[in-house]
């Protein structure tokens, strides 16, 4: 039974969903689970019994408010009649909530130069990197690219909340009709380069259209303001940010000022 809950763990995980693997790590009494015992819980199901009931709905709840707050969590149950629950197996039951996520995944749209760049600058990190172009030309380029309408290909990746889209296209079109499939996937950071005049072109167009654009984590022009405009440097500021995002960084200085050293 624990293998095929671990199983399913990992597979919604491997397909982009987040979930909460739930771990009872006390049991005393009448509790028909003992320690040890294993529940996965997603946002709209979950797998494994921690005993039926009340207990295991409420568990259930907590499970998923861990993964809307993305943290781990505690919690332990009375299960005697005087307790919260009014149940009357006697006994506690204790347990951890250790919230997985999907591994991070930066989507590069567009293989031209700054792609290049990105791309190259990802291969030792620990972001699953996926690159699209609607060019046949950059099919020997790449082992893994993926070649076809950019919309299409957008559309079809699967979910991940943990994608950072970077949309660095060969023109303006592209770069918006790339930009609107990527608002209708789950992600934390969409980043768009171009100029002010451009993005504002594009913000406009897409509002005429009746799309939405969530300002909170949509990046445009991209990147922060410290390369000197070559494709190399412009990957790095786009990488900075995607990393500031992230990690929930500053962007101060980590050197020593005004230290006596003596």
């Amino acid at each position: 039974m624990d293998l095929s809950i671990l199983e399913k763990v990992f597979d919604k995980v491997k397909s982009g969903n987040k979930v909460a693997l739930v771990t009872l790590t006390k049991s005393s009494g009448s509790t028909p689970r003992k320690e040890g015992t294993l529940m996965g819980v997603w946002d709209n199901d979950f797998i494994g019994t921690i005993g039926g009931g009340l207990v295991e709905h409420r568990v259930i709840n907590d499970a998923r408010k861990s993964l809307e707050d993305n943290k781990n969590s505690e919690f332990k149950y009375d299960l005697t009649k005087e307790a919260e629950l009014g149940m009357s197996c006697g006994g506690t039951v204790e347990g951890y909530i250790k919230v997985i996520n999907p591994k991070n995944r930066v989507v590069i749209v567009g293989a031209g130069h700054i792609g290049q760049k990105l791309y190259k600058l990802l291969e030792d990190s620990d972001f699953e990197r996926v690159i699209l172009d609607d060019r046949l030309e950059y099919e020997s380029c790449f082992s893994d690219i993926l070649i076809g309408d950019y919309y299409n290909l957008i559309s079809l990746l699967p979910e991940n909340e943990n994608t950072y889209f970077i949309i660095v296209t060969r023109g303006h079109l592209t770069d918006q009709q790339s930009l609107e499939a990527a608002l209708n996937k789950k992600s934390k950071y969409i980043g768009m380069v171009g100029s002010r005049r451009k993005v504002i072109e594009i913000k406009k167009n897409l509002h005429e259209k009746g799309v939405k654009l969530p300002e909170e984590k949509l990046y445009s022009p991209i990147g922060l303001k410290v390369s000197d405009g070559s494709p190399y440097e412009i990957a790095i500021e786009i990488m900075a940010e995607i990393l500031k995002v992230k990690n929930n960084g500053e962007l101060v200085h980590r050197r020593l000022e005004n230290v006596n050293t003596f």
